[in-house]
């Protein structure tokens, strides 16, 4: 991944984190079905004491910064937030061209 690209989710959910903290320490990257990524970001904006959002499939954002399993993005609705990035899930977001 590349800072600065353009990138499409596919077929999940992402949870954005105010933090790179808060996406490392969470891990829970994403979810195959609303009611599910729904609940858990309700879950982690209890946990963390913050505002837990996240972006459906088929989002396009920006790609700010990189650190490892995490990256900080901007969203098409103006949110910049931190993703972890688990093996498991990496393949579910694609580099656009424009």
């Amino acid at each position: 991944m590349k800072i600065g690209k353009l990138y499409q989710t596919k077929e999940l959910y992402w949870m954005i984190y105010p933090s790179k903290e808060a996406a490392t320490a969470a891990t829970h990257p994403a979810a195959a079905a609303a009611t599910a990524v729904t609940n858990a970001t309700a879950y982690y904006s209890k946990y963390f004491n913050c505002n837990v959002s996240y972006i459906s499939p088929n989002s396009i954002f920006c790609l700010l910064e990189k650190d490892e399993k995490v990256i900080k993005i901007l969203s098409t609705n103006g949110e910049v937030g931190w993703i972890y990035l688990a093996d498991w899930c990496k393949d579910d977001i694609e580099e656009i061209t424009v």
